[in-house]
């Protein structure tokens, strides 16, 4: 718990920062909107070039670990839209941005320090499977969705907005120059690489200004966030997800112990920021997913300990 709570510190930190200095004087309403499109379009992209670049890839590979990961993933996030769409009546593009937080975990901003915390050294090949699995099958398949379910037409139409949505957008671009530099060996030269790092250090902190932004300009405004419409996306990302991860990799698979312990902190992670930034951008009502996002924060610095638990238990 004191190590999630190290280092979570700092998310809440710039949470209450955006928080603190909002007001017209200073952000007007479409500061959110434009600090979302710089991390979304521009900081978040050459962040993910960078560290996928920088990890050896072909080295760290684990098939059967990623596939597991994806399948999981795809399935409850598959889950959680036809619920959205189906039960709840929602627009198909807010169906998928619900879904996309039922798996999408603060990877970057806590999940790595997290995982090297718990795994040592060892989790360099976890990290980078994480990685690929959030950032390049997640996160664009989430925009390919949206995308695809904006508007009507006929299916060849549809099918052309997903696949255009899903591979020709600035994270899915990132992560394919990324993976070619990374399985080529070639290195970015030292000033485009001190660039990049400057520019994506960027994102996170923007994203989650943009949260705290967000929040207070929605509470001046007299709105409130409903708890029914945010207590199922937290229970899904943090009890849904890392149990039936527990459940495929440590039952179902059997894999080592190591693995399954990676996966389940994957899983385990609350709600990522760049969730919110996706649906803000394109409009998804992202209202409920900024307030699903604080509190699986602040409820993971008890579940997150639980779920390391309940791998410890099962292990050898």
């Amino acid at each position: 718990m004191l190590q999630f709570l190290a280092t979570s510190t700092p998310f809440f930190a710039v949470i209450a920062l955006g928080a603190l200095v909002s007001g017209r004087t200073l952000f007007g309403p479409d500061s959110v909107r434009v600090l979302n499109t710089f991390a979304f379009m521009i900081a978040t992209p050459a962040m993910v070039l960078r560290v996928m670049s920088r990890q050896p890839i072909a080295e760290l590979w684990n098939t059967t670990f990623f596939m597991a990961l994806a399948a999981i993933g795809v399935t409850i996030m598959v889950l959680g839209i036809l619920i959205g769409a189906r039960l709840r009546a929602l627009p198909f593009p807010n169906a998928v941005s619900r879904g996309q937080s039922l798996v999408g975990g603060n990877f970057a901003f806590l999940g790595i320090p997290l995982m090297l915390a718990f795994l040592g050294e060892r989790a360099a090949a976890p990290i980078a499977i994480g990685l690929i699995c959030d950032t390049a099958l997640i996160v664009p398949l989430s925009i390919g969705l949206i995308e695809a379910g904006r508007g009507a037409g006929s299916v060849p139409v549809i099918a052309g907005r997903l696949i255009r949505g899903t591979i020709l957008n600035p994270f899915m671009l990132s992560i394919a120059g990324g993976l070619a530099l990374s399985v080529s060996g070639v290195a970015i030269p030292e000033p485009v690489d001190r660039f990049l790092s400057f520019l994506g250090n960027a994102a996170a902190p923007v994203g989650v200004f943009a949260l705290g932004l967000a929040a207070r300009q929605w509470s001046g405004g007299g709105s409130k966030l409903p708890g029914l419409r945010i207590a199922p996306l937290v229970a899904g990302k943090l009890v849904l997800h890392p149990l039936v991860t527990w459940v495929v990799l440590a039952v179902v698979l059997k894999l080592d112990p190591f693995w399954v312990m990676a996966g389940v902190l994957y899983s385990a992670l609350p709600i990522a920021a760049n969730v919110f930034v996706i649906s803000e951008r394109f409009e998804t009502d992202s209202r409920p997913i900024a307030g699903a996002i604080v509190l699986s924060t602040a409820l993971a610095a008890l579940t997150f300990p639980f779920a390391i638990w309940l791998v410890s238990a099962t292990g050898p």
